[in-house]
């Protein structure tokens, strides 16, 4: 039989994919982070569409953030990349690349911020890297793949490197070790 302790390299958790053109991909990963820094795990969120000024989910991850001086409780980096753009969107919404000029310089530069605050993270060791939004800003282009892969690529064991989007090339579905999607069935059409 395989070992199958909780050193086996086999069995470790390395790039956990959250797909799919429905909600609740972002949320799944505020569920992981929670209970991370929660057990005195280091987490870093990089948000490659959404600025702290309009982001619902600020106030609660700043708290979150306050937390790490607790005993018990892990460090929480949250870094927000993008322009401001809200409302700009398809239906209104605020996406980073959603100018009605096409992908603009300042897009660009803030998705290769958004992916050195990854690369940073990734060096550092923190046990959990959240990528949010990186495969669709990738995706469409404000990165390109090449430097993605480079910049995944610097993992080590035991991070575990969590990436959101509407789908991931070929390469990454490879590598992952968990992948999970999201199906709308229905939607009320607004966020909370």
């Amino acid at each position: 039989m395989a070992d199958q302790s909780k050193n086996s390299t086999s069995n470790n958790e390395k790039i956990r994919l959250y797909l799919g053109t429905a909600c609740g991909k972002s949320t799944a990963t505020f569920g992981v982070l929670l209970r991370a820094v929660s057990s005195g795990k280091n987490v870093t969120l990089v948000f490659f569409d959404k600025m702290e000024t309009n982001s619902s989910e600020g106030p609660g991850l700043k708290v979150l953030t306050e937390a790490a001086s607790r005993e018990g409780f892990g460090k929480l980096t949250v870094k927000y990349t993008g322009v401001n753009r809200i409302g700009t969107g398809p239906g209104g919404s605020f996406r980073l690349y959603s100018s009605p000029n096409g992908i603009l310089p300042e897009d660009e530069e803030a998705a290769r911020e958004g992916l050195g605050h990854i690369a940073e993270a990734l060096k550092r060791g923190d046990d959990i890297v959240i990528g949010d939004e990186i495969l669709d800003v990738a995706r469409v282009g404000l990165v390109d793949w090449k430097l993605v892969e480079e910049t995944f690529a610097l993992r080590k064991d035991p991070t575990v490197l969590i990436l959101t989007g509407r789908r991931a090339p070929d390469w990454l579905m490879k590598e992952a070790t968990t992948i999970s999607t999201t199906t709308q069935l229905k939607h009320h059409g607004k966020a909370i």
